[in-house]
């Protein structure tokens, strides 16, 4: 719907007022509620105007509404996701909401429900996975042949914090996805198998290395997860863990031999079952 001017001068104003709460992505939500409320934006000024936004201000309650709040070209940010505002009442729904934005046609869509659905399982985790349901919408998008490969990281983060071991296959696959195509990503590839199941860590790391040839992919891939790995610092882990983790260690060497990359790599690793030992 096309707006009058005093519309357009009053959102230029709001987006650069540091205001709490109000930001690109809000704006969008404040216009559209403005627009179903019926108000009269042709017989305000402009003061008035900024008032009505200002009252209408929120973040999303709708599937639509949060359409409107991703389809901006800023990217979000942590001053944009408060959690003063979005809170663990929202979170359920939201994941159930981004399941259907992960693959829309508009780029800005797509990059911001990426980074919302991290933030979202990095601060509510357990509001998440106590809702059953608002994961299904996820594990189809997961299963489906056509999705992007630039959300198999998203993914794969999401099903391994909040989701059950029915989700382990799906979070393998989705790890081969992220090493091959997307390693940046590999650090949520990591916390997500360590949080669905610990042992499901160490068996992506043997699997790796027993069943995948030396410097094909798949092997590549467990070696930039043993990076990962190598970065955990809980140490109940090492202690749980040291044999598996031992001879991983001792398996490796004998595959690759010296190769600077993964001494470096080894070193680490070897360094936390050192400290394990001692403790033992």
């Amino acid at each position: 719907m096309a707006q009058p001017p005093v519309v357009h001068s009053a959102l230029a104003k709001l987006a650069r007022a540091e205001i709490f709460g109000v930001n690109a992505h809000t704006l969008p939500v404040a216009l559209n509620r403005a627009e179903s409320d019926g108000v009269p934006f042709e017989q305000l000024d402009e003061r008035q105007a900024v008032i009505a936004l200002l009252e209408r201000i929120g973040y999303p309650v709708s599937m639509h509404e949060l359409s409107l709040f991703l389809n901006v070209s800023q990217t979000l940010t942590p001053t944009t996701l408060l959690t003063r505002e979005i809170t663990d009442q929202h979170a359920p729904p939201y994941v159930t909401w981004l399941a259907g934005f992960l693959n829309d046609p508009e780029p800005n869509i797509q990059k911001n429900a990426r980074i919302l659905l991290r933030w979202l399982v990095a601060n509510y985790p357990q509001a998440i996975a106590q809702n059953v349901s608002s994961l299904d919408g996820l594990r189809r998008v997961a299963d489906d042949p056509l999705n992007s490969w630039k959300n198999a990281a998203f993914l794969a983060y999401a099903l391994g914090v909040c989701g059950t071991l029915d989700d382990y296959d799906r979070v393998i696959r989705l790890a081969e996805i992220v090493i091959e195509h997307d390693r940046e990503h590999a650090d949520l590839v990591a916390e997500a198998l360590y949080r669905l199941h610990p042992p499901a860590l160490i068996n992506a790391l043997q699997y790796f290395l027993e069943h995948a040839p030396a410097n094909s992919k798949q092997f590549v891939a467990g070696i930039h997860l043993l990076a990962k790995v190598a970065e955990i610092e809980d140490h109940a882990f090492w202690n749980t863990y040291y044999h598996d983790m031992d001879q991983i260690v001792v398996r490796l060497g004998e595959l690759v031999g010296r190769n600077s990359v993964v001494e470096r790599i080894l070193d680490l690793v070897e360094k936390h079952l050192a400290l394990a030992q001692d403790e033992e």
